[in-house]
């Protein structure tokens, strides 16, 4: 009866802590993100989103992404490439363009393109305010957990909407998990007024994404 008193007591105090963790890091990331300070996960820090327990519980991202066979698709932030080669095979003989602004993260996505033997990705370091992209010339523009850590993500949806070809699809999703997490209400939000529609939604609290079509502004 001791022992189980104490675990009870354990878990009430690991739920709470978690709790205040969650809670304190997003209050920490508005404010920098109020500031212009936002900012990516750091090339070092990488084991943090390439993990088994992420990848189990992200699994069904790419299918509400919606990627088919023969598209251009931009994927922008892919951090050590987690989702790169998964992305690939949907997109079959289309062409998949990686971009991040870090070189080792570049590096990481690049080594593991190697060792699969993937050649439908060309991989670019480059900002989201300045895509070595064409205008028109993108089907579909996806982010993982990756819009809130930009800077100006308002820069970045200009750009996006550059690319995208007429009716070009930008989907992003966020995990509860991310300090700098934005609830679909605040996506959408940040999103309508540079030229997009939200067309499908998927997942919940902990784990959504929007995909929005680009209209013309």
């Amino acid at each position: 009866m001791q022992v189980h008193r104490i675990l009870k007591g354990l878990i009430l105090f690991l739920g709470v802590f978690l709790i205040i963790f969650f809670i304190g890091a997003k209050i920490v990331s508005r404010i920098m993100g109020r500031w212009g300070m936002a900012m990516p996960c750091p090339a070092s820090l990488s084991w943090v989103v390439d993990n088994p327990l992420r990848i189990g519980y992200m699994h069904s991202v790419l299918d509400w992404v919606g990627i088919r066979p023969g598209e251009t698709v931009l994927e922008l932030g892919p951090g050590p490439g987690v989702f790169t080669l998964d992305a690939a095979r949907y997109v079959g003989d289309g062409l998949l363009i990686s971009v991040d602004i870090q070189p080792e993260m570049i590096n990481q996505v690049t080594r593991r393109l190697q060792a699969a033997g993937v050649d439908n990705v060309q991989t670019h370091v480059a900002s989201a305010y300045e895509l070595p992209i064409s205008d028109n010339s993108v089907d579909r523009v996806f982010l993982i957990s990756v819009l809130d850590e930009i800077p100006d993500p308002s820069l970045a949806l200009i750009e996006f909407h550059r690319v995208l070809k007429p009716s070009g699809i930008l989907s992003l999703t966020h995990e509860f998990v991310d300090p700098d997490y934005l609830f679909p209400g605040e996506t959408i939000k940040l999103v309508a007024p540079f030229g997009f529609r939200k067309t499908e939604q998927f997942g919940n609290w902990w784990l959504h994404t929007i995909n929005f079509m680009k209209e013309d502004k």
